[in-house]
């Protein structure tokens, strides 16, 4: 695309998806072109103008198939033995550490489901579901190197093909971002704009994050990271944002997307600190 959406060139932006976006049924491309549908619609509703150019760098079905959609009510009989320890140590950095023990003997990830769900609002079996995803597909990436290679290979390829203006990063997209402009050559980027973001979260993804020369810290070739959290986004930990941990983060911000929907990628689009941050850019 040229700047102005048309013909050939570079991106406007590049969309990287979170967890939960495997599109069963359609291959990498037309599954790109379905969430990149959403993200735009996200995006032309709260930004002025004509529709930003969106395109998406598709991941999902290197980190989940269908055989591996999780069973049951919630799916949590399913996680893993790894992602159960994530999640338990991911409840005692929310804060649920001593409700957490007093069901350990029994079912303690469910006990710390049943704290999550009651101290954000959140119906019970919804919020079994996204402690199911979150930490199947987390625990994938950092466990199976095979997948987490082809995921990151995906993003860096979709950087090098759309050459973007701006890229946006959602959930654990940030975390394969990150990883992909660190490791693989890429067009200069001008703004990644974190939404989401869990790279901060210790010992589950921070410490966990491939490594790099240096501290962590703005990859190369960005010229600015702008990041972007709800305060009650059980996702986005610590919630002092990811400047508490990585250095020459342009700046971290906050805002309020929804009691409800406080982790989906088209309510952080349509925040109004994202169409801050993005009307300089689009």
């Amino acid at each position: 695309m040229n700047d102005d959406g048309t013909g050939t060139g570079p991106s406007r932006v590049l969309g990287v998806h979170g967890i939960g976006n495997l599109q069963p049924g359609l291959d990498g491309p037309a599954a790109a072109a379905r969430l990149a549908g959403w993200w735009s619609g996200a995006l032309a509703a709260r930004l002025p103008g004509a529709p930003p150019a969106v395109e998406m760098a598709y991941y999902a079905h290197h980190l989940r198939s269908v055989e591996e959609m999780p069973q049951g009510a919630d799916g949590l009989d399913a996680l893993p033995g790894h992602g159960r320890r994530d999640a338990l140590r991911w409840g005692e950095l929310l804060g649920a550490g001593d409700d957490i023990a007093q069901g350990r003997l029994t079912a303690p990830l469910r006990a710390l489901v049943s704290w999550v769900a009651g101290a954000y609002g959140l119906d019970h079996r919804l919020a079994g579901l996204f402690v199911a995803a979150f930490f199947t597909e987390v625990g994938t990436y950092f466990t199976q190197p095979e997948r987490r290679t082809a995921a990151v290979g995906e993003v860096a390829r979709a950087l090098r093909r759309t050459r973007p203006r701006v890229v946006i990063a959602h959930s654990l997209g940030s975390v394969v971002t990150y990883d992909a402009l660190w490791t693989h050559a890429h067009p200069d980027v001008e703004l990644l704009l974190t939404v989401g973001s869990p790279l901060a979260m210790p010992d589950i993804v921070y410490d966990r994050l491939l490594p790099h020369p240096g501290p962590r810290r703005l990859p190369p070739g960005v010229r600015r990271w702008v990041n972007v959290s709800d305060p009650g986004d059980i996702v986005a930990v610590p919630p002092r944002g990811v400047s508490a941990r990585f250095e020459q983060v342009t700046a971290d911000l906050s805002d309020s997307i929804g009691v409800f929907d406080f982790h989906r990628a088209t309510k952080y689009l349509g925040c109004a600190a994202v169409a801050g941050v993005l009307a300089a850019y689009l």
